[in-house]
């Protein structure tokens, strides 16, 4: 018999808060690249769901690496504001898989090795509430399952399987209801493409009769011979079908934040080595999508900071984004060295769905 929600959900709060500011020591993160990179998208899996089943397959773990736990953080870049927190009932079984990453059964013990063992026996914990960091990625996996038993990767290495079950949840909106967490996640490519969305920030201005302030998404595919850039720009300067309102893009190596002298309620946010006119014009409702296709490859790790606009050359209207910052990805790992396979409905299920848009998991 298992205690109910409510018998634990004030003191794993309580201690959810102490350890909130004590951040977990991580000794790897899967997918590897990741480390110091946001990932592409955002999960509510494992830890979302009321009643799931999840198994990670990561075949990038070093050798050797003795694992106390795991641990997710919070997606930086789509999701801003304070997510609330909640108490999940989970259990953690670990064990050296059979199957590759790129070979995962959608039976779930297929997946799971000879060697299992429960990490984590079934147990209620406590999750703090987290908000958006500063910029991307988050600094700290703030989000911790700690095992009861350790778990030593082989030094002959390996497929890792972590197999996690949901039994229930508790948090403010009630007992036992699926919950949008928003996971730091990442998607993998079969093609070795790789994806990284722009960090927004700053604020950006109005065009002129209009209230809502220009802003811009962005987002950056390198690719084996070049980097693409897409950009969706919102509520700037209308286009009355003369096609004279005509989007900008500016990239730069840093940040500025300097009034634009003739609009002092803009900013100048990107230092702006570089000036691109974008094809085409904004629509009636100041609305612009396209990609800046072919850019030259980039080294991974430098951060750029990209600011988007429009300008109608025959009124003289402008209107400014808010700003992006970006950091150029490595290729993507080829094989895909990580899996999921998840049933998100039914944590007694055989068999969940596999996919290669995995959670970014840091290990203890």
């Amino acid at each position: 018999m298992h205690p109910r929600p409510h018998s634990l959900l004030v003191p794993c709060l309580a201690a959810a808060l102490l350890a909130a500011g004590a951040p977990a020591q991580i000794v790897a993160v899967s997918p590897a690249d990741r480390d110091a990179l946001e990932g592409s998208s955002f999960t509510h899996f494992p830890l979302g769901r009321a009643s799931a089943r999840m198994q990670t397959l990561h075949r990038d773990v070093p050798p050797g690496t003795l694992l106390s736990g795991h641990a997710y953080r919070r997606d930086a870049a789509g999701v801003r504001g304070v997510v609330d927190g909640f108490a999940s009932e989970l259990q953690v079984t670990l064990s050296m898989s059979p199957n590759l990453p790129t070979q995962a059964s959608t039976t779930f013990a297929n997946n799971v090795g000879g060697n299992a063992i429960v990490a984590l026996p079934r147990t209620w914990l406590a999750f703090p509430p987290t908000n958006r960091p500063s910029l991307d990625p988050a600094p700290h996996f703030e989000l911790v399952i700690p095992y009861q038993v350790p778990f030593l990767v082989p030094i002959t290495g390996g497929t890792l399987c972590v197999d996690v079950e949901v039994f229930g949840n508790q948090s403010a909106a009630g007992a036992n209801r699926n919950l949008s967490i928003y996971l730091d996640s990442h998607d993998l490519y079969a093609d070795g493409r790789a994806e990284q969305p722009g960090f927004r920030t700053g604020s950006g201005c109005a065009a002129p009769g209009q209230t809502s302030a220009c802003y811009a998404s962005m987002t950056m595919w390198r690719r084996a011979a070049a980097i693409d850039l897409d950009v969706s720009i919102r509520n700037g300067v209308r286009d009355q079908g003369a096609g004279t309102s005509l989007p900008l893009l500016t990239i730069g190596l840093g940040v500025d934040g300097t009034p634009i002298p003739w609009r002092p309620d803009c900013a100048f946010w990107s230092s702006a080595e570089i000036w691109f006119l974008l094809p085409g014009a904004f629509d009636v409702q100041g609305a612009w999508d396209g990609t800046l296709a072919g850019l030259p490859l980039l080294p991974p790790g430098l951060r750029l900071w990209l600011q988007a606009g429009s300008f109608d050359v025959a009124s003289g209207a402008l209107a400014a984004s808010d700003a992006t910052t970006v950091v150029v990805p490595p290729p993507g790992p080829l094989p895909m060295p990580v899996s999921r396979v998840v049933n998100g409905t039914n944590v007694a299920a055989a068999t969940g769905t596999v996919a290669y848009s995995v959670p970014v998991i840091g290990f203890l």
